[in-house]
């Protein structure tokens, strides 16, 4: 665990540095943000019992850059450095460092001219917990369009792959004979939209919605009836000595979000968002969280 705690600091101080160039490149803009979460379902478990809430901090450091590929088409490339710490479920906290890249086109001129887009990432995990550690991946389509000044929306389709570093079937081959090691591998696909409409000069409301089909991971106590309906399992102590992770495939989850912008400065905002997931898994194993995030962002 010490060798853990020292990379997760050795990712807060690259967070730290990221912003550093922009100062001598122009075109490179970077943005902080610092935040905190409050899950009443961090491990996406059905019965009560098993279900764990708790509250991280959070920090993210960032930089991107934009140019000109095409009339009315420009690109984007950047870095972004993660940490995640939770208060109570260490093994959980994490930090991350990914890169990513996205192209978008303006079909026409003007404020209101609707728009397209295509964005891609990818992102090592490291966790406190080794069966935690993964690179994670998404590509996304979407395509929106400015109503008014104050009303901007957009919809799109959503790809994400997680691949899961260390497989627990190496280590302990006779646990669980047929069952996949690597729980924390999953993929999935969803419809999303997007609403945002500014209040005046300072506030603004944020909407979203989202339908996602796939895998999901449940972390619980020992269960038959969801270890029948899993497909990979592995210890998580991240979530207790005695919680298993399985891997549940044919999940569908419904997102529901809502929150607040408001400026406190020309570069600075405070966000609040709540969110509602509704996971519901073949074989009666449904569960549902809900994330409270608030987050200080400042754009350079």
């Amino acid at each position: 665990m010490a060798g853990k705690g020292g990379k997760l600091r050795a990712v807060c101080v690259l967070s730290a540095a990221l912003a550093l160039p922009c100062g001598a490149h122009a075109q490179w803009t970077a943005q902080y943000e610092l935040g905190l979460v409050h899950d009443t379902n961090l491990s996406r478990a059905q019965s009560p019992e098993d279900q764990i809430k708790d509250t991280a901090v959070t920090a993210r450091a960032a930089i991107a850059r934009a140019f000109p590929i095409a009339d009315y088409a420009d690109a984007t490339v950047g870095v972004d450095a993660r940490l995640t710490r939770y208060r109570a479920s260490h093994g959980a906290s994490f930090a991350s460092l990914g890169v990513n890249a996205g192209a978008r086109r303006k079909l026409g001129l003007g404020l209101t001219a609707p728009w397209i887009a295509v964005d891609g990432s990818a992102a090592y995990e490291d966790a406190r917990e080794d069966i935690r550690d993964g690179m994670r991946y998404a590509v996304s389509f979407s395509a929106g369009k400015r109503f008014s000044p104050n009303l901007d929306a957009s919809v799109g389709f959503a790809y994400d792959r997680r691949v899961q570093r260390k497989s627990y079937a190496e280590e302990d081959e006779d646990e669980a004979p047929g069952y996949g090691g690597k729980p924390f591998s999953v993929q999935g696909r969803s419809l999303f939209a997007r609403v945002n409409y500014t209040l005046g000069e300072r506030a603004g409301l944020i909407g979203a919605a989202a339908l996602r089909h796939g895998d999901v991971v449940s972390s619980t106590r020992r269960n038959f009836v969801i270890f029948s309906g899993s497909n990979a399992i592995a210890d998580d102590p991240a979530m207790g000595p005695d919680f298993i992770a399985y891997r549940l495939s044919g999940a569908s989850t419904r997102t529901l979000t809502g929150g607040i912008s408001w400026s406190l400065a020309s570069r600075t905002a405070l966000e609040a968002t709540l969110t509602k997931d509704d996971t519901t898994v073949p074989g009666g194993l449904d569960y549902s969280a809900v994330i409270f995030v608030l987050t200080l962002i400042h754009r350079q």
